[in-house]
């Protein structure tokens, strides 16, 4: 295999960085509260931040002002190996990299006047945080010094979400819901492998630009329901469309030192943005102590721009459930499962080794103490245990025979959220 069939077998590996998430790239919840119960509640009215997250027809269910703020320390390990068989013998390796523990906020509001048909709110949720900064390791094929490979990998991803929800009650059983949804994220890549490589001949080498961190706007819309079958039993379900995203659009320079054009500028672009998902479930509380909420969630990978085109990603479902019970009037406990499809076949491991999203179980616990009439302080934390894919390398006529790469991620992380009932 020649040096530029060996590049243009990794044009694509950088299309986005390594992701700290759970369902596919977003995290699977937000808030500890929501965190704990595995995602679930979409039916549910028992959190300011989950309900924003998930229906924006839940407003109309909470009572008077709530306000509440959040922190989530998310910790990944990431790993990727790979081998290339060659007449000497395999040529194979294994890289690690545990990355900096993420610190991602929420916040959020939402009123709703006791009697009242109208209910308001807006959240600022920062749905993950992404990273991934491996070394140049001259064992490992894919992370060999440029033009073998592509050296030492850097890149970070965040996202703010932006819900601004109106809902009315239209009958005491059936409340319904909108939300305007704007986003914001930001996006480093070094070196950029989603921009076309700059090759010296037919033969190569090829060298890949670098790019610093450019910002995009995106934009959406959500519905959602609420329906209370009885008054321990409610059905739920949202929908949230497509955020379209700005490209991102960065000032970088030819890369490769053999050619004349060597060090002049160039404009690199890329366009990636949020998939559309559906929400249903129902929401069970027996008694003022118990309350269960399961949903099932459907992601659209497959009709995103840069997820489904670039990427490969293929749609996923998401089980959730959790369960809350009160011990006492201050003291809850919480606990979640959430299952996710793997949105990445194993033969698009090679395009995807810094998006790993490829998580599938998630183990969630948690509390929640009413210090005050007015504050609630609650708890949370998940584990994902690792999970790892493995597939060829993949050039211009397929896949590449004696290649293999793997791509492995876990996680653990703990939720820390305020919730504040505003007096009126």
């Amino acid at each position: 295999m020649n040096r530029k069939g060996f590049a243009l077998l990794l044009v694509l590996v950088l299309a986005a960085p390594a992701a700290w998430a759970g369902n596919g790239h977003n995290l699977h919840g937000i808030g500890a509260v929501n965190s704990s119960m595995g995602g679930a509640g979409v039916a549910l009215p028992i959190d300011t931040l989950g309900g924003l997250l998930l229906n924006p027809a839940l407003a109309t269910q909470l009572d008077g002002g709530r306000f509440a703020f959040s922190a989530e320390y998310n910790s990944a390990k990431n790993s990727v190996s790979s081998s290339v068989a060659t007449p000497f013998g395999t040529f194979s390796g294994k890289t690690e990299e545990d990355g900096d523990t993420a610190l991602i906020p929420a916040f959020g509001w939402t009123y709703h006047k006791k009697g009242s048909r109208f209910a308001t709110g807006m959240g600022f949720l920062g749905l993950a945080g992404f990273g991934a900064d491996y070394p140049q390791d001259s064992t490992n094929p894919i992370l060999s010094p440029q033009p073998q490979g592509f050296g030492r990998v850097y890149a970070n991803y965040q996202l703010l979400k932006v819900p601004t929800v109106l809902a009315w009650q239209v009958s005491d059983a059936f409340s319904f819901g909108l939300s305007l949804n704007v986003a914001r994220a930001a996006l480093t890549a070094n070196p950029a492998g989603f921009a076309a490589p700059d090759c010296s001949g037919p033969q190569g080498p090829c060298f890949f630009p670098s790019v610093n961190t450019d910002s995009a706007w995106g934009y959406g819309a959500g519905i959602g329901v609420h329906y209370k079958l009885s008054p321990s039993f409610a059905l739920g379900a949202s929908y949230s469309s497509e955020m379209e995203f700005e490209d991102f659009e960065w000032n970088s320079a030819h890369a490769n030192p053999n050619l004349a054009n060597f060090g002049t500028a160039r404009t690199v672009k890329l366009q990636l943005n949020m998939p559309a998902q559906a929400i249903v479930g129902f929401g069970w509380t027996p008694t003022d102590r118990l309350a269960v909420a399961v949903d099932g969630k459907w992601i659209n990978y497959e009709k995103t721009e840069g997820f489904g085109d670039i990427l490969g990603f293929e749609d996923i479902t998401v089980a959730e459930v959790g369960v809350q019970y009160r011990l006492t009037d201050r003291l809850a406990l919480r606990g979640g499962y959430n299952h996710s499809d793997n949105p990445i076949p194993d033969d698009r491991t090679f395009f995807t080794v810094e998006t790993p999203a490829i998580f599938e179980d998630h183990y969630s616990g948690g509390l929640g103490f009413k210090a005050t009439e007015y504050m609630t302080l609650d708890l949370a934390y998940y584990h994902v245990p690792e999970n790892e894919i493995t597939g060829p390398f993949v050039g211009a006529t397929g896949a590449v025979p004696g290649t293999s790469v793997t791509t492995g991620m876990s996680m653990d992380s703990v939720v820390v959220t305020f919730n504040f009932a505003l007096p009126d």
